[in-house]
């Protein structure tokens, strides 16, 4: 399937303001729920959905890499049951106006996390273990990332080169867990 024709489903989930299910990863039937932020040619944001009923923050995926998307399942009408017996609903989005199609979403994220200094939870290909800290510096070619351990202390400094980024997430109750630690 071309990142077109992706594009143009994903749009109109956006549009009709469904949670859909996003599936990257064609090893499991593994797949990471949400309702659909943004959509451009290069990637899509979603603020992500737990099957618990949850928000979980956002979460940035280049589009190349969605294969296949669900609405109305089961599953998805479960979560969003469970979301309305626990009063979770859809919080408020992040943009006024949408972004042109042309423009990056990873870009504006990572922006917007680094203004913001927000931890963010980055997957890097090829690599199980997710990065996890503070964007200290957000240059043209790459991230500078102050890393936080799982005790939410600083633990050193990264480098990462944003064509080798998966995802970029962030808002979740990891990160502000982490958050609320490192302040402490």
């Amino acid at each position: 399937m071309s990142a077109k024709f992706m594009y143009e489903r994903l749009l109109k989930c956006q549009e009709a303001q469904k949670l859909v299910a996003i599936y990257t990863s064609r090893e499991d039937d593994y797949f990471e729920a949400g309702y659909i932020e943004a959509v451009t040619a290069s990637d899509v944001m979603f603020r992500a959905r737990r099957s618990d009923g949850y928000e979980e923050g956002y979460v940035v995926l280049p589009l190349e890499l969605v294969y296949r998307i669900e609405i109305d399942t089961a599953h998805l009408k479960t979560a969003e049951l469970l979301a309305k017996h626990l009063n979770q609903p859809k919080s408020p989005g992040l943009f006024e106006k949408a972004p042109n199609k042309k423009h990056s979403l990873f870009e504006i994220a990572a922006d917007y996390v680094y203004q913001s200094e927000e931890i963010i939870i980055i997957d890097i290909i090829g690599d199980e273990t997710q990065v996890i800290g503070i964007i200290a510096a957000d240059e043209y070619e790459g991230l500078e990332i102050t890393l936080v351990d799982d005790e939410g202390r600083l633990d050193g400094t990264c480098w990462i080169k944003k064509e080798d980024i998966l995802s970029l997430r962030f808002g979740g109750s990891v990160e502000q867990d982490l958050m609320s630690k490192l302040k402490r």
